[in-house]
């Protein structure tokens, strides 16, 4: 969609300029304050008003990094060439627009089971479930679901089949443990099959149990790295996070573009002839 629009537009810089302000916007990633006086932001809004929308509320997916689409929409957010994990996330399809404002305006965001399977999934070049069954086999997920297909795929790969209680549990929040375990069966289990196990809230005794992920965890950060130092509450020091606790959903889009930059794919990723 956006290729098709540059095109449009390319005799007009001006326009051009109006509609990136627009989608910067619309996307949460300009403040609307700074915009107030932008006239041109103005009339891109009543020009482009009845311009379709991508396909589920999404940009093309699964481009290429140095594909043209790729690189206009990460200029159109930053003016740059390089994009910060929520910008990639978004450019690539993995992430909505409203998951992504939502991350921007709220630095404490958690990210959920059933969001990471998404985005993975998504990541994975969203492939058609063969044999989708027609009778959800959690009582917690309905197959009408738009997030059904996922969930079912999740399982068929092996990144997760929900918990040993039956059940999906795709709202409890996720952990850095969850993330490291999703990544770790995306990638193929490269050091041999570990089990997966979800930490059940409140047990707080469970919390000191991290050797149960220590495979997962190791291979995560000998392969993607640290996860990135945030003073979120203002001390002016470091947050310490315990790993058992709610996800950050901005660390966790930084860990899934370190995944990405590495060129790891996502099991069941289709084939490109």
């Amino acid at each position: 969609m956006f290729s098709v629009i540059s095109r449009a537009l390319t005799p007009a810089p001006r326009a051009r300029r109006a509609l990136a302000l627009t989608l910067a916007l619309a996307l949460g990633a300009v403040p609307v304050t700074s915009a107030v006086g932008a006239q041109p932001a103005a009339h891109a809004v009543e020009a482009h008003a009845a311009e379709p929308a991508a396909a589920n509320g999404l940009i093309k997916l699964h481009q290429p990094k140095d594909d043209p689409s790729y690189v206009e929409c990460v200029a159109n957010f930053l003016g740059t060439m390089s994009a910060t994990p929520g910008v990639w996330a978004v450019c690539h399809g993995y992430l909505d627009s409203e998951e992504y404002t939502v991350t921007r305006r709220h630095s404490t965001a958690t990210v959920t089971r059933g969001q990471l399977v998404r985005m993975l999934y998504r990541m994975a070049g969203s492939p058609t479930v063969k044999d989708l069954p027609k009778t959800s086999p959690y009582k917690d997920v309905a197959p009408t679901d738009p997030d059904y297909p996922a969930y079912i795929w999740a399982a068929d790969a092996g990144i997760t089949s929900g918990w040993d209680d039956g059940l999906f549990h795709p709202d409890e929040y996720a952990t850095r443990h969850t993330l490291a375990a999703f990544l770790y069966r995306a990638a193929g289990s490269p050091d041999g099959a570990a089990r997966l196990r979800q930490i059940r809230r409140p047990l707080r005794a469970e919390v000191k149990k991290t050797e149960q992920f220590k495979t997962e965890n190791r291979w995560a950060a000998r392969t993607l790295g640290a996860y990135p130092e945030v003073d979120r509450d203002g001390d002016g020091v470091a947050d310490v996070v315990n790993p058992a606790s709610p996800l950050y959903f901005s660390d966790a889009l930084y860990m899934l573009k370190a995944y990405g930059d590495k060129g790891l794919k996502v099991v069941g990723t289709p084939a490109v002839d």
